[in-house]
């Protein structure tokens, strides 16, 4: 039945329930950018500490090699004057060498002729019959005027001693090929200088020449001399940028890390340091779990609040619902009051008038009732009200109509989009079944009602509904009782046997 039972507040419980997740991902949005901004340093902190290292080791290699270079360009240089083979040879091997060639782990200077053969040895004045035209470096600098200072791939002598060879071309009066000059370089000092570096477990520094074969590599590993990484990132961004950085998993080991390159002066020799991820973020990795655990307990004990809400906020509705109920129905009858009959009538007239249908009222009063209630006492009288209020309930069975104690022992029975046809059969229903319940139960009084039906317009407004229910009540009263009657100048519908 129609009342003005008001249906549970979904809207507070949905902005609830929007505003907790809204501050949930709100709360672990910020977290996560301060993770985000947290591992971006870190790896930012690393890239940097990385760069200077490699700055650091990469100067102090070119250093040693430009001063190495410079020793090959003076014998070079040297052996192309006129007087120099008319000297002694004590003098000459003090005019074309300098001490820088006899420092540790530099090999002795050789100096080559056309045909490869060893024309000057650095190291002595007595020479050994040797012939080098099948080195890399002879042949390079026979074949190519613009090689410059050209480094070799490792390469290891009679004793096992791993050496790179560093190699200048002589040129002749008239430019032409006229035998080079080369010296060598002991692996061992790189290793050396590697080895002072303090590096973490998985990380890695690796020197490589520009066609990709390793010189040297920390953490050591003799196998992974002379080994070509070709394939390495390194090589998409050298010799187009003599320095970066990338992230990716060596071709080496499978180790993801951070590298940093940068080329040896400008030598074709490249130097890069790779630093394992995994250090990287280790701190960062017991932050993110430390910072995680308090979210997610945050976010449980957010969850856990707003279901607790959401309980209080349903039971609130209910009892508010259950307070609207109470206001609004009368305690003896169960049927509607006066309050929840005027709020009804409102709610559906303005409907009627939308919709341009009809709406019925039926006015009942219970015939008698004074004597009767002085009679039998006001318990049954009572008990007579709540009788008429179940046939008034049973008769109206949609949702729409609503039956109201209108006052004492008088009912409505509010009837919307009911013509007066349709009212009459309700009118008909609640006198047989109270005629039946008369038979069943002894002496119950009869009841009179009256019969409006309006159609909602300009003509009319809701009170002229309940003013031609009440005259139709009052007809029907005066013209005997126990009988229904429509309104002002309408027919009778029904009556019973006249009461004086």
């Amino acid at each position: 039945m129609y009342g003005l039972v008001t249906k549970p507040r979904t809207v507070p419980a949905k902005r609830l329930v929007a505003l907790g997740v809204g501050l949930i991902l709100g709360f672990s949005g910020i977290c996560a950018a301060i993770l985000w901004e947290m591992a971006r340093k870190d790896l930012e902190h690393a890239k940097e500490a990385a760069t200077n290292l490699v700055a650091s080791i990469a100067s102090e290699i070119d250093r040693n090699i430009e001063l190495y270079d410079l020793s090959l360009q003076a014998a070079a240089d040297g052996v192309k004057l006129p007087e120099i083979n008319r000297v002694s040879p004590e003098l000459r091997q003090v005019v074309l060498f300098d001490r820088a060639a006899t420092a540790k782990d530099l090999g002795s200077i050789l100096v080559l002729d056309a045909a490869g053969n060893v024309r000057l040895d650095s190291r002595t004045l007595t020479l050994r019959p040797a012939n080098f035209a099948d080195r890399d470096f002879f042949q390079v600098h026979q074949t190519r005027s613009d090689a410059g200072l050209y480094i070799s791939a490792p390469w290891v002598t009679f004793d096992g001693e791993y050496l790179i060879s560093l190699s200048r071309r002589i040129r002749g009066r008239d430019g032409s090929f006229d035998g080079v000059v080369a010296g060598s370089m002991r692996l061992s000092y790189f290793h050396g200088l590697f080895s002072k570096l303090n590096f973490g477990a998985q990380d890695a520094m690796t020197l490589f020449n520009s066609d990709g074969t390793i010189l040297m590599r920390a953490p050591f590993d003799i196998t992974k001399i002379g080994q070509n990484i070709k394939d390495a990132q390194t090589f998409k961004y050298f010799p187009a940028h003599s320095s970066g950085f990338y992230t990716t998993k060596s071709i080496v080991d499978q180790i993801s890390r951070l590298y940093v390159f940068q080329q040896v002066g400008r030598h074709p020799l490249v130097l890069a340091e790779g630093v394992a991820l995994n250090s990287i973020y280790a701190d960062w990795w017991q932050q993110l779990w430390w910072i995680g655990l308090v979210v997610a307990a945050l976010v449980a004990f957010s969850i856990a609040l707003m279901f607790y809400l959401l309980a209080a906020l349903k039971r609130r509705a209910a009892a508010e619902n259950q307070l609207a109920v109470l206001a609004t129905t009368d305690a003896l009858t169960g049927l509607g009051n006066r309050r929840r009959f005027d709020h009804a009538l409102a709610i559906e007239w303005r409907r009627a008038t939308r919709s341009r249908a009809p709406v019925s009222l039926l006015m009942i009063d219970v015939d008698h009732f004074k004597a009767y209630n002085d009679r039998y006492g006001h318990q049954a009288g009572d008990a007579v009200l709540a009788t008429v209020a179940q046939c008034i309930a049973s008769s109206t069975k949609r949702t729409s109509d609503l039956g109201a104690r209108y006052g004492g022992e008088e009912f409505s029975v509010l009837l919307p989009g009911v013509s007066k046809t349709g009212a009459s059969e309700v009118a008909r229903q609640i006198r047989e079944k109270l005629r039946v319940l008369r038979q069943t139960q002894g002496e119950l009084p009869t009841v009179s009602i009256g019969l409006a039906c309006m159609f909602p317009g300009e003509d009319y407004v809701r009170h002229d509904l309940v003013r031609a229910a009440d005259i139709a009540l009052y007809t029907a009263k005066h013209e005997g009782r126990d009988r229904v009657v429509a309104g002002p100048g309408g027919e009778r519908i029904a009556s019973g046997k006249r009461v004086a």
